[in-house]
């Protein structure tokens, strides 16, 4: 009872101010590097399952053929803000996230190293998650909602994706993950899950409404277009040349393109863009 106490009048309803924000962001990076490699992956596996999610939900969205672009666009991207919530209220361990542990590093409170090992455990953890979604829902017929149209939408974003010249998806990736970070790094302000949430929505929804690139979440869009392309095949008419385009772009090779390119634009926006700007001006400060 008496911790609970202490607890109690410790807590306090407001956010913690923008200098505060540069420690929580270390102390979140410390304690990412003492995770061992089995909670670490564990952990990678359920944020690309919960990103996946989000996605899905995004697909639903844009299986309403009856919606116009920016309304399509706009809800879609609140759609897919779940999984990311969901990373950020539950715990889980996010690669594009994961590129703020520089501002730590760079103050040498972690190791380079150790940031790289993380890294790649979390990234292919990510990737697991997100596959073991795309295969449920080839399972569950989640391509057959509407008449096929969430199955033509899973081919179409992909091939979008795909379609798109490298230093598009390379800056677009950039893009993202700024805002990503930046929603990452806001939700270390808040107390209260509301504060996370609320902090956290906005960023993502407008880096998923202006089309931007984000790695985790085409380690899903990708292959889901893929496999749904290959069992289920694209549903009523289709200009043939445009149905060719599509055959010949929804490859693995076309996806590990176009994931590649994100991930180098996701470590950008993230990794210097927030991670290193608010070290350089916060790290004197801390010291």
């Amino acid at each position: 009872m008496e911790e609970l106490k202490k607890e109690v009048a410790a807590a306090k309803p407001d956010c913690r101010g923008a200098a505060a924000l540069f420690a929580q962001a270390q102390n979140v990076a410390i304690g990412k590097t003492k995770l061992g490699i089995a909670p670490a992956f564990a952990l990678a596996v359920m944020a690309g399952m919960l990103i996946a999610t989000g996605a899905t939900f995004m697909l639903l969205v844009k299986g309403d053929t009856t919606l116009s672009f920016g309304p399509s666009q706009v809800l879609g991207g609140l759609a897919f803000a779940l999984g990311l919530l969901c990373v950020i209220v539950a715990g889980a361990e996010l690669f594009t996230g994961n590129c703020l542990m520089v501002c730590a590093a760079a103050d040498k409170k972690i190791s380079w190293g150790a940031v790289l090992k993380n890294w790649v455990i979390v990234y292919v953890g990510n990737l697991v998650g997100s596959l073991i979604i795309v295969a449920i829902l080839i399972g569950a017929n989640f391509a057959g909602m509407n008449g096929g149209a969430v199955g033509n939408a899973m081919i179409n974003v992909a091939y979008g994706k795909i379609s798109l010249a490298p230093q598009v998806i390379f800056f677009r990736g950039i893009m993202c993950n700024w805002l990503v970070c930046l929603a990452v790094w806001m939700g270390f302000a808040g107390r209260t899950v509301i504060d996370k949430v609320f902090t956290s929505i906005f960023p993502v929804m407008a880096f998923v409404a202006c089309g931007f690139e984000h790695c985790v979440a085409n380690m899903f869009f990708l292959p889901m277009g893929i496999a749904a392309l290959n069992t289920y095949g694209y549903v009523g008419d289709i200009d043939p040349a445009k149905l060719d385009a599509i055959n010949q772009a929804l490859t693995a090779g076309g996806a590990c393109y176009n994931i590649g390119l994100a991930t180098l634009g996701n470590i950008v926006g993230g990794a210097i863009m927030v991670g290193m700007v608010y070290w350089i001006a916060y790290h004197k400060k801390a010291a």
